[in-house]
């Protein structure tokens, strides 16, 4: 990928120079809102553009930059966090189930249940 964008960054770099070549001699008057400078080479303003454009692209991408690195140490934090849990939750103690004797006499109830069943069925 950096490859396919620095391929791309040296055509237009050639395709700027050219241009700006073949402009060099041409002059042209730029107005920006209320201010207006003239006699400007025409080449100055493509590399001037050029460079304004730069400049902003770098600007969003720290921008964007500064907030994926906040966004991945929030999940990093969160992972960590969530590990302790799950670290702390494996070494807790296996309670042994302690049946009352409720249970136990609904155990046998289903069991006398089920063999009045067999001989019924046979």
């Amino acid at each position: 990928m950096v490859l396919f964008i620095l391929l791309w960054a040296a055509i237009f770099t050639i395709i700027g120079i050219i241009i700006g070549t073949q402009n060099a001699a041409t002059i042209v008057n730029v107005s920006l809102l209320t201010w207006t400078f003239n006699n400007i080479p025409l080449t100055l303003v493509l590399i001037e553009t050029f460079a304004i454009g730069v400049i902003f692209t770098i600007i969003v991408a720290v921008i964007d930059e500064i907030r994926l690195k906040s966004r991945l140490w929030r999940t990093n934090n969160e992972l960590r966090e969530l590990k302790k849990e799950l670290t702390s939750l494996r070494n807790l103690p296996v309670e042994e189930i302690v049946e009352d004797k409720s249970t136990e006499k609904a155990k046998e109830e289903i069991k006398e249940s089920e063999g009045k069943e067999k001989k019924e069925s046979k």
